[in-house]
């Protein structure tokens, strides 16, 4: 019973954002609140028989119903995978960018380095992103490879600096890019507690000799068959692992 509850609420939540969408109603916004409170007990009903994986998509599915209200000027529903691929790509604010992963299944870390690789050349805007990013996720060490690959090719590609600076305008690739790509990168690097990790990461990548020297010197004081259990006090007074 609570099974066809649920696909009932589902389905009031589909017609709504249908009606929404052909633009039926004079009150756009009061189908789309329809649609949000029809997902959110879905939701309730699924949790209650403890279907996980269906309460995470009404969440989802609700929680982007929400962004369409507060966000109006951007269709946000109903997107192409192609379409929901750019829109995440284009998010520079971590809980916009998460509503959309989770909507459209796109909350893998090959999705993300992506999200994080147009960040780069905002070192200020990636700062704030990555707080918020580790804060729910984590920095998996296939999407940092990732990220460190792109890095270096970017940096092949562009060649140095002094050769761009006569073309590049305002409208364009800044001219401290550089700057910008290596701030953006230390950040991450910070944001990575494995030790390993982090030298392997700096060691893909050019200009980050204090980092890989500061991890040598760090894992120089660690036994290899201690390293899973040695711990190093943080900031607060709690003990975070070195690798």
């Amino acid at each position: 019973m609570k099974h066809e509850t649920a696909a009932l609420l589902e389905s009031r939540a589909e017609q709504s954002c249908e009606q929404w969408f052909c633009h039926s109603d004079s009150d756009p916004n009061e189908d789309l609140l329809d649609s949000m409170r029809y997902y959110i007990e879905a939701a309730e009903v699924h949790s209650s028989i403890d279907a996980g994986n269906k309460t995470r998509r009404a969440c989802a599915q609700a929680s982007l119903l929400s962004l369409q209200i507060r966000m109006p000027d951007f269709q946000w529903l109903y997107r192409s995978e192609t379409n929901a691929r750019r829109a995440l790509v284009e998010q520079s604010r971590f809980q916009e960018a998460l509503i959309v992963a989770e909507a459209y299944g796109l909350n893998q870390p090959s999705e993300w380095a992506l999200v994080l690789w147009n960040q780069m050349l905002k070192p200020e805007v990636m700062e704030e992103f990555v707080a918020e990013f580790v804060a729910v996720l984590p920095l998996q060490p296939s999407m940092l490879i990732d990220l460190a690959k792109f890095y270096k090719a970017e940096l092949a590609a562009r060649g140095d600096q002094s050769q761009f600076s006569v073309w590049l305008t305002g409208g364009g690739m800044p001219t401290d890019w550089v700057k910008h790509l290596g701030r953006s990168f230390r950040c991450l690097l910070k944001r990575t507690r494995d030790l390993r990790l982090r030298m392997q990461l700096a060691t893909v990548v050019t200009g980050f000799g204090d980092v890989i020297d500061a991890c040598m010197k760090e894992l120089d004081k660690v036994p290899d068959n201690a390293a899973p259990l040695v711990l190093r006090k943080g900031h607060g007074g709690a003990y975070l692992p070195l690798m």
